[in-house]
């Protein structure tokens, strides 16, 4: 009988490994995708600039292995996701152009905007507990860069706002900007480490400076200060996360 018990106990920790496991690997590849989402719209925004493009490519690049890695493990998890994410590998060679006038095509914003909403509408659905730190910085980490992509697409739409219909808003900003800083709030208040407090009060300031552009959609042409600070809240997080690897 104790070996049954002892069997059994293994078995749900072997679970709850590999479903933490999942959490997190999906939650990376959804950052990494949003951060591919951002760098792509950057590279219209700037006119071609060749640095977004290339970054581009590359996160692409990364995202997929992530999600080709996801898909062994859990087939079904991304069975919604993989039309989406194909559609989005199919036009990975695609480039904004001067004949264009570096216009991204509607189609294009259109796969764009329902992957960000389906993937964190499914990371969302994971529940990370109070103990787990990195997750809840990873969180702030994805929420950040989905609204960011989010207003570089509305940035570098002829229509701006507009080019956002009713049916297609997905993630609100509003209530995702609300979310995230109640979680930073709450992240401040446990942590110990100076060196994350830091980091944190850093986050929450850099935030604040690109908050109103990034939820509003206004000032559609400070591109360049949301994408540095939202890299730098990027860097200031694995930091952080990296603190508490040591710890």
């Amino acid at each position: 009988m104790a070996n049954y018990y002892r069997k059994f106990f293994l078995a749900g920790l072997l679970l709850l490994s590999a479903n933490s496991w999942s959490s997190g690997a999906l939650t990376q590849h959804a950052l990494t995708a949003s951060k591919a989402i951002s760098a792509f719209y950057m590279f219209s925004l700037t006119e071609g600039d060749e640095r977004y493009h290339d970054e581009y490519i590359q996160l692409l690049a990364k995202a997929n292995s992530s999600f080709l890695e996801l898909k062994k493990q859990n087939p079904k998890q991304l069975a919604a996701l993989e039309p989406l994410w194909n559609k989005i590998q199919k036009e990975k060679e695609y480039k904004v152009s001067a004949q264009e006038e570096y216009n991204v095509p509607s189609y294009m914003r259109l796969q764009f905007r329902n992957y960000l909403e389906k993937i964190y509408h499914l990371v969302g659905q994971g529940i990370i507990s109070d103990s787990n730190l990195s997750g809840h910085m990873a969180r702030i980490a994805l929420d950040i860069e989905v609204m960011s992509a989010r207003f570089f697409d509305v940035s570098s739409a002829t229509m701006g706002a507009f080019s956002v219909s009713s049916s297609a808003k997905g993630n609100d900003p509003e209530v995702m900007a609300k979310n995230m800083k109640q979680r930073l709030v709450k992240l401040q208040s446990v942590v110990n480490a100076p060196k994350i407090k830091k980091n944190l009060r850093t986050i929450a300031n850099k935030w604040r400076f690109i908050e109103n552009s990034v939820v509003n959609y206004n000032q559609e042409s400070a591109f360049m200060l949301v994408y540095y600070n939202k890299n730098k809240i990027g860097k200031l997080i694995n930091s952080s996360q990296g603190v508490l690897a040591s710890l």
